[in-house]
């Protein structure tokens, strides 16, 4: 068996808020899911899924723009969506920074976490996914992981480059979230999953936005879509907040004085932080 993680991120190194979030299930879970999900896209006449398309009615919602019943349309395959979702995924992980207070952490700090708050979210979802693995699947050593991230977001090079430096880290793959045609005019296939990443990192990021400034004051408040994914499936959802950032500097002179310290007596290789 083999365990899929699909990541996308919502914002930007150059937003105030950056989000990468996603799901977990099973190789076969997601071909089952990416069909059945493509099959209610195609229902609408919609190529792809992508949430901040869905929000506006542009991109691939752009035949919905003027109808008068947009909002029923946009309801009923949102509905149908969510329990897609809720009915074959196995986790969520998500991790928001306030990028403004990101970069006002010293360069310290910014180096030795990738200098990229899409990097910095991205390894904080693979260390909660590490974490459900080691918990939830102890039991399954053979079970395979591959962690999969959407192409072409911001920092993905930083990402990579810093996982495969780090012990106990699984390297990223990068792939597209929609079938695209390639330069020969043969069909490249998008991972799908990858469109429902986008959509949780799309709402997180906007309920973030609301929430930090205390726009809302209850979850009762939030959109739909993000009421129900505070739902199934489980997970973690986490936030760097200035408080959070000022602990980052802590945690790296702990963890290079562990290193230090176990350089000196012969077991660098084998001890590192989680």
């Amino acid at each position: 068996m083999s365990l899929i993680f699909a990541f996308d991120a919502g914002g930007d190194d150059g937003t105030d808020y950056m989000t990468v979030a996603g799901f977990a299930s099973s190789a076969k879970d997601w071909d089952e899911f990416s069909q059945k999900w493509k099959s209610r896209l195609q229902k609408d006449g919609i190529e792809f899924f992508r949430a901040a398309d869905a929000a506006s009615f542009r991109g691939p919602f752009e035949h919905w723009r003027h109808l008068s019943d947009r909002e029923r349309l946009r309801r009923a395959l949102f509905a149908d969506l969510m329990e897609l979702i809720k009915s074959h995924a196995y986790q969520k992980f998500a991790c928001t920074i306030v990028n403004t207070d990101f970069r006002s952490t010293n360069s310290e700090t910014r180096r030795q976490f990738a200098e990229s708050a899409y990097s910095v979210a991205a390894r904080t979802c693979e260390k909660y996914a590490r974490h459900w693995v080691i918990s939830e699947w102890r039991s399954c050593p053979e079970t395979g992981l591959a962690f999969i991230f959407e192409a072409g977001d911001k920092g993905q090079l930083k990402l990579m480059d810093r996982l495969r430096k780090e012990w106990g880290h699984i390297p990223p793959n990068f792939r597209p979230k929609k079938d695209f045609r390639r330069d020969d005019g043969s069909i490249g296939y998008g991972f799908v999953p990858l469109q429902a990443a986008d959509w949780l990192a799309w709402e997180l990021n906007r309920a973030a936005r609301d929430f930090y400034p205390q726009k809302l004051e209850s979850e009762s408040q939030l959109r739909w879509p993000m009421r129900e994914f505070l739902g199934r499936p489980n997970g973690k959802i986490g936030i760097y907040t200035p408080e959070n950032l000022k602990d980052m500097d802590n945690m790296i002179a702990l963890e290079n004085k562990i290193a230090a310290w176990a350089t000196s007596i012969g077991v660098g290789e084998k001890i590192k932080l989680a």
